[in-house]
């Protein structure tokens, strides 16, 4: 049985209308496993990759990419991922890229439908000063939001 109903799968579906580019996303999870070990379990992981699974589903312009969180994978490396379950979104034209932690439900499920559109468009809604300022930094910007 699916996460998304049907009523939300075709609200979804409206929204993705507006994805004007594709976007690419990775999803960082850890290995499935019957074995539990202490302190190493993933609450969220297998919810969590599901409903990601299922929002591709419904638009040709979503691409995922599922990684299984290993320390000398070569991608966990290049992404910095240091805790699961990670998605990233990025797409052409995009300078940077978003990242998301954890099980995105409640208010975080429609903030990350927006961000997929928004990253999908490739264009910044700021205002010039803003953008002016951005472009004024010389080192890279992380901000963490929680």
């Amino acid at each position: 049985m699916g996460l998304v109903s049907d009523a939300d799968q075709s609200e979804i579906k409206r929204i993705f209308e507006d994805l004007k580019d594709d976007v690419r996303l990775e999803f960082f999870t850890q290995h499935e496993s019957p074995i539990i070990l202490r302190g190493l379990d993933c609450a969220t992981c297998k919810d969590t990759r599901q409903l990601i699974e299922e929002l591709v589903a419904l638009s040709e312009k979503l691409h995922l990419t599922v990684h299984e969180v290993d320390l000398d994978d070569e991608a966990t490396r290049k992404h910095n991922v240091q805790r699961v379950p990670a998605l990233i979104m990025a797409a052409d034209g995009v300078n940077g890229q978003l990242r998301y932690f954890g099980l995105p439900s409640g208010y975080e499920f429609s903030v990350l439908l927006g961000s997929l559109v928004d990253v999908s468009k490739a264009v910044p809604e700021l205002s010039p000063a803003t953008l002016d300022l951005l472009n004024g930094l010389d080192k890279d910007l992380h901000i963490h939001v929680c």
